[in-house]
């Protein structure tokens, strides 16, 4: 998670004692705990009240609790759980894999009694102070979030361990095991120390965004047929033999992966204490499973390193800089996003973040999952039907994608659709992510069915990581994300409406086709992909000569910078804007790039008018016999300039350059060259 300022009171408190009970009913809803008030201690300030947690669920020593099984109304036995420190989310963990729901009521004599409903059994478990991370809690009356564990905290010149942190609208409180409140910080002062948005902070939590069952049980994909799909199966054989041998990808999820799995151990780097999570070991799996013991199973790239770090910890912007920084890893899947109805299509804070740290690493090659609301707003009037997509998927800099249905071939009506607030792309890129069968952490050889962009997602990342273990053997160097935009957006499959669409993005990923591009740069007279920058006002032109009747295809991309004094766009524009256009010389005709119309999401793309929205562009055009001129122009460079990548269906001849002096940038010009 977000790092909080800790520098406003130091507060110590006496050991009180405190009570679990519901609110103003001995149930309350799944997840729901309300925490009653103890009275303050007198060493503490006038308005500030303590809690002690007497036990966590995630307990800093070795531990023996005492449980008592119920099966419906009926006692069963009473046994003793054993925890320890690294298998400290046992109970909660145990839950999550059966696809259980909770209910928290009131045991009586400081007792929660945990409901667990696993499909048509109920099951009770009586737990003494029971606390999850995540759990929405009652404290003075607001509504918190119990947000974060840690083993060892410092406040200033005090150190604290087994601290417990809960997050309210306008304070986060630290509670350190048998003392209570030690610090209580206001929202507002942290807000300010890290540049958090106050309007969205406690409106929108992180959680998983999938959905755990199957829809339908006759209909099944499984990591295979996902890598068939993508045509990355192709890449494991002669003449390529990828398998993401040398590549770390790093893992954004819930807790921690079953490192011990038949199919991914040796592989993984669980880089947080917490429990395994179902999801983390799924997606992994889709990413590197060997499948050695369940063939279907085999991932994208099974030879690859998974790096598992938790959204508990470090989410968006800040995952990707700290795997980057500290583990050397570049490429990471992000299958998680806002749990709550709001900031749909918003280009926000953690937007913004995301992008300034790809602009100032262009190497780094984060793919976020698209979402799951494209089914809400037929019984949610809070959502919206088109421009579900929210915070750092939302991002210029980042490659979101949407889940294609295995049965129909189309995009699932579940995944979030685009556009952006102002009308860019988005989604970027589509695989499957219905009902896909793969690694599950209920024990060392299990397998589940799941579907969701959580699935699609890591496909993109697996044939990614394949695509870079490529670009490295053929140029020796690590691929930029523009590099690989453009690579991958000028080979992907068309669906639904003609050209990119809001729904699929530029269509369904070919790792073969991608992988075939990148192999005509090791000549350079028949390279389809070219690297360079350009400046203000400049124009470049690549010269085409058609001896007959063919489907042309390029595909422009580039790494935006971020205007950094806007702190509340709720829109976001183009910082550097490079325009692309095709000229046929006998007619004097102008074919431009796709765009698409906010207003109007259903419709095709157009290809009438300059594209100032995306910091991709792409134009596919049938040529008939005769010349043609590709133009590539400065429209807004800033005096640094910008790279780009560009990508054809055919190689392009020497590209000539020039200064277009106009009166909007002459004088400008003048102070470039004055510069140099």
């Amino acid at each position: 998670m977000v790092d909080i300022s800790f520098m406003k009171r130091l507060l110590l408190t006496t050991v009180l004692a405190f009570l679990f009970v519901g609110c103003g009913s001995s149930t309350v809803k799944s997840g729901d705990v309300d925490l009653t008030q103890s009275q303050p201690s007198s060493t503490l300030p006038s308005g500030f009240k303590g809690y002690v947690f007497y036990d966590y669920l995630l307990p800093s020593t070795d531990k023996v609790v005492q449980s008592y099984k119920y099966k419906n109304d009926t006692f069963l036995n009473e046994e003793s759980l054993e925890y320890t420190k690294s298998a400290a989310r046992v109970i909660e963990r145990s839950l999550k894999n059966r696809g259980g729901q909770v209910e928290y009521q009131d045991g009586g004599d400081g007792t929660i009694k945990v409901t667990i409903y696993n499909n048509a059994s109920t099951e009770y478990f009586t737990m003494k102070n029971f606390v999850n991370i995540g759990d929405i809690i009652t404290v003075k009356k607001s509504t918190c979030r119990v947000s974060a564990y840690h083993d060892k905290l410092s406040f200033g010149e005090k150190n604290f361990t087994d601290v417990l942190e809960v997050r309210c609208p306008d304070s986060v409180g630290y509670y350190q095991k048998g003392q209570g409140l030690v610090v209580e910080n206001d929202i507002d002062t942290s807000l300010q120390a890290n540049s958090i948005d106050p309007d969205t902070y406690t409106q929108r939590s992180i959680g998983i965004i999938d959905r755990y069952q199957p829809k339908d049980s006759r209909f099944s994909s499984y990591n295979l047929s996902s890598a068939i799909e993508a045509q990355a199966d192709k890449l494991w054989a002669a003449p390529y033999n990828l398998n993401g041998q040398g590549v770390k990808i790093g893992l954004v999820d819930e807790g921690s992966v079953l490192d011990t799995h038949v199919e991914l151990r040796g592989r993984v780097t669980n880089l947080s204490n917490e429990d395994t999570s179902l999801h983390a070991t799924h997606v992994a799996g889709t990413l590197i499973s060997a499948g050695t013991h369940l063939a279907t199973s085999h991932g994208f790239a099974n030879q690859a390193e998974v790096y598992m770090l938790s959204y508990h910890d470090v989410y968006f912007a800040d995952s990707i800089k700290k795997l980057a920084n500290d583990y050397d890893v570049l490429i990471s899947n992000h299958s998680y996003g806002y749990e709550d109805p709001t900031g749909f299509g918003e280009y926000d804070r953690e937007s913004r973040e995301l992008d300034s740290a790809v602009r100032e690493n262009p190497y780094m090659i984060a793919v976020m999952a698209a979402g799951n609301d494209g089914d809400e707003f037929r019984n949610d009037s809070r959502y919206p039907e088109w421009g579900l997509i929210k915070g750092g998927s939302n991002a210029k800099n980042v490659i979101t994608v949407a889940a294609i249905d295995n049965e129909s071939n189309h995009i699932s009506s579940f995944s979030s659709r685009g556009p952006i607030k102002g009308g860019r792309l988005k989604p970027d890129i589509a695989t499957d992510g219905a009902n896909v069968l793969s690694t599950s952490n209920y024990d060392n050889t299990a397998y589940k069915r799941m579907y969701g962009t959580s699935m699609a997602s890591p496909a993109a990342t697996g044939s990614i990581a394949l695509l870079a273990q490529r670009y490295k053997q053929v140029m020796g160097t690590n691929i930029r994300l523009d590099t690989m935009k453009a690579i991958l957006f000028n080979t992907a499959v068309d669906i639904e409406n003609p050209g990119p669409d809001y729904k699929s993005g530029f269509g369904n990923l070919d790792a073969l086709a991608a992988v075939q591009v990148i192999d005509t740069m090791a000549s350079q007279e028949e390279a389809l992909v070219k690297l360079d920058t350009i400046h203000q006002g400049e124009n470049q032109r690549y010269f085409i000569n058609s001896t007959r009747y063919e489907n042309f295809k390029v595909t422009l991309a580039w790494v935006d910078d971020v205007y950094k004094a806007c702190n509340d766009c709720a829109n976001d524009i183009l910082m550097n804007d490079i325009d692309m256009y095709l000229v046929e010389e006998e007619s004097g005709k102008k074919i431009y790039p796709y765009t698409l119309s906010e207003n109007n999401p259903r419709a095709d793309a157009r290809e009438d008018r300059e594209n100032h929205i995306d910091p991709q562009e792409q134009i596919s055009y049938r040529l008939k016999v005769g010349n043609y001129t590709l133009h590539i122009n400065g429209h807004k460079i800033d005096a640094s300039g910008q790279n780009f990548t560009l990508v054809t269906s055919q190689a392009l001849s020497e590209v000539q350059k020039d200064i277009v002096v106009t009166p909007m940038n002459e004088h400008i010009h003048k102070i470039y060259n004055a510069i140099e």
